[in-house]
């Protein structure tokens, strides 16, 4: 079995813990960038702030990525340094406390989230990445072979990201504009 280190990353604001964040990957963006893997909007923290990046069978590197007001690390500014078990990243009124541990302990059963509950970047595992593209293929089918009960008709409504029928009717009106343009020009 692979050891796989797992960074604990909490965010706190006046040494309140705002969000705890898990990671496996080997680079961490940290930024006022919706896409980042840990987004903090406010004004204070730059786009594209920090970044933690693990370097190939060593440590986590820690690296200011040219913001405006600076990366902390422990108080000390810093451009890079190493990340250390129990070290402290500061930007701004913020503060990332950081947990090193290695993989072979158990990990716990993520809980149960609602919709409600979303305020960040969602990350999927390999296993619920495929559940929810199997589902999304469920759903699919079955908008397609459901047929009216009785009085009652049965349908879902359409997805934004489903291509069919809408992709029909404008191959449908652009095969038609062709053959109008054509009967015009070869009249």
């Amino acid at each position: 079995m692979q050891d796989v280190q797992v960074l604990k990353i909490e965010l706190a604001i006046k040494d309140k813990v705002i969000k705890t964040y898990h990671f496996t990957q080997d680079t961490i963006d940290i930024g006022r960038i919706p896409t980042a893997d840990i987004f903090i909007d406010n004004s204070g923290v730059s786009r594209q702030h920090t970044r933690i990046e693990r370097s190939i069978g060593g440590p986590y590197i820690v690296r200011d990525m040219g913001s405006t007001n600076g990366t902390y690390l422990n108080d000390i500014q810093i451009n890079e340094a190493t990340l250390n078990n129990g070290d402290s990243i500061n930007l701004g009124k913020f503060s990332l406390h950081v947990h090193i541990d290695s993989g072979d302990q158990p990990r716990p059963e993520p809980a149960s989230v609602s919709p409600d509950d979303f305020d960040g970047t969602t990350v999927l595992n390999p296993e619920q990445l495929a559940r929810l593209r199997a589902e999304i293929v469920n759903d699919t089918a079955d908008s397609f072979s459901r047929k009216p009960s009785g009085n009652k008709t049965v349908s879902k409504p359409k997805k934004s990201s489903d291509p069919g029928r809408g992709q029909v009717f404008l191959w449908a009106a652009l095969i038609i504009a062709i053959m109008v343009i054509a009967f015009l020009i070869f009249k």
